[in-house]
């Protein structure tokens, strides 16, 4: 297993949390207890590495602009 340790906007961070605060009162008492963090990962674990590009792949292009030639050949 692999350990990041990430930054993240608190607005995004905020939403993990409330997340897991509302999966908690849904479900109850779990054993462990529902948090943020596993939520995070469990998002980040769903991805494969195509996936992540397109994803990374559009950001980028978003921010610098149509000029851009695609990194993933998918989404030419």
């Amino acid at each position: 297993m692999i350990t990041l340790n990430l930054q993240i906007p608190e607005k995004v961070a905020a939403e993990f949390y409330q997340a897991a605060d509302e999966l908690n009162q849904r479900f109850g008492a779990t054993d462990p207890r529902i948090d943020a963090k596993s939520l995070m990962a469990f998002a980040l674990a769903r991805h494969e590495s195509g996936d992540l590009c397109a994803q990374f792949d559009l950001a980028l292009r978003l921010v610098r602009g149509p000029i851009e030639k695609p990194f993933n050949p998918a989404l030419n």
